[in-house]
């Protein structure tokens, strides 16, 4: 693939992209119906304790609300964003840190949601991790702030270090909200991509700036993740559809600590023999693919270009699966087929200068 198509994918996708930021990512943000909303906060009623008298708590006050969600979302574009910067695309930098300082808006108490505001759904792991990567990046995570989220989490680990997904202020009820929310199918409060993307928040929070409340954890929750590999070489995801994304994540994970070159060729034998015919899974195996040094074919990159619109976007491929709907955006698959564009130009940069590519 010519370096210079590459690049053209990149600059559409940073112009599409910037064109969301000015709208406010219109395309990231997860509104969850208002028969879904009422449904939780009844069940959520049901079982929770009755409220204190004088603590003014109204019956179904949460029933109408509406539960609108692009924290995770916008820290996922950010992401992109960041990567575009570091390859040379400063004019990125000034919307990565508009986006930061909006994330840290979004902080509902001691921590993130992925409704804001909805008190029925818990802070949870995985928003937390997705917005912990992106402060680290932009020198905003040395704070108190951070802290108080972090050891939130660590106080709702289990007794083998893994970390629950739903962040109780009493750890007791984590069964009560696992069932809840886990709806009779994810219900362990244990979900691999969950673990393995705050893993890996912390441990790149352990190299740039220093150790956390969850840093003793790391290694319980890395062992368990490895014991979650099927045999195929894949991980299964709890929250996203298809298996290309925990796996991703838990590759990118093993990667950044060393020494687990075995699991990570495991996965990358599972990407390569049946490659995702959509971009967004095909984007995601490219990222774990680069993640664990392992080069991309240029079917890979050809799907991708292939793929895009006139306006620079790709498809909103579904990505989110809340168990009875699945849930994608445009803006979400361009950010991450950016990413593995970004990577692939990376590494192929990377080869070059070591003398492997003509």
């Amino acid at each position: 693939m010519k370096p210079s198509t590459v690049a053209t994918a990149v600059e559409r996708a940073l112009e599409y992209l910037a064109g969301q930021h000015e709208l406010s990512y219109p395309d990231a943000t997860h509104v969850m119906g208002t028969y879904s909303t009422a449904q939780f906060t009844e069940l959520h009623q049901q079982q929770s304790a009755p409220p204190r008298p004088g603590a003014g708590a109204e019956p179904g006050r949460f029933a109408e609300f509406r539960c609108v969600g692009a924290v995770y979302h916008v820290a996922t574009i950010t992401e992109a964003l960041l990567d575009a910067v570091d390859a040379g695309y400063k004019e990125c930098e000034p919307l990565a840190h508009d986006n930061t300082a909006w994330l840290l808006s979004q902080r509902d108490g001691v921590s993130w949601r992925y409704f804001p505001g909805f008190d029925p759904l818990p802070h949870d792991a995985d928003t937390l991790a997705q917005v912990l990567r992106i402060l680290i990046r932009t020198g905003r995570a040395d704070s108190a702030v951070v802290r108080a989220a972090t050891a939130l989490a660590a106080r709702n680990a289990w007794d083998d270090g893994v970390v629950n997904t739903w962040l109780l202020d009493v750890p007791g009820e984590r069964d009560a909200a696992n069932r809840l929310w886990g709806r009779g199918r994810n219900d362990t409060g244990r979900d691999a991509e969950v673990v393995a993307n705050l893993a890996h928040a912390t441990h790149l929070y352990e190299q740039h700036i220093g150790p956390l409340p969850l840093s003793r954890l790391v290694g319980p929750a890395t062992r368990w993740l490895i014991d979650q590999q099927q045999a195929m070489g894949f991980w299964r995801a709890s929250w996203y559809v298809g298996t290309c994304y925990s796996t991703y994540v838990a590759v990118r994970h093993l990667a950044a600590l060393g020494g687990h070159e075995e699991e990570i060729a495991r996965a990358a034998r599972f990407l390569a023999q049946a490659p995702a015919p959509d971009p967004l899974n095909r984007a995601l195996a490219m990222l774990a693919l680069t993640a664990g040094g392992t080069s991309v074919s240029p079917d890979d990159c050809r799907l991708l270009i292939g793929s895009q619109f006139p306006d620079g976007s790709w498809e909103a491929v579904p990505w989110l699966d809340n168990h009875a709907r699945v849930w994608g955006s445009r803006a979400v698959t361009t950010a991450l087929c950016l990413q593995a564009l970004l990577a692939v130009r990376r590494d192929g940069a990377s080869a070059h200068h070591d003398g492997r590519m003509p």
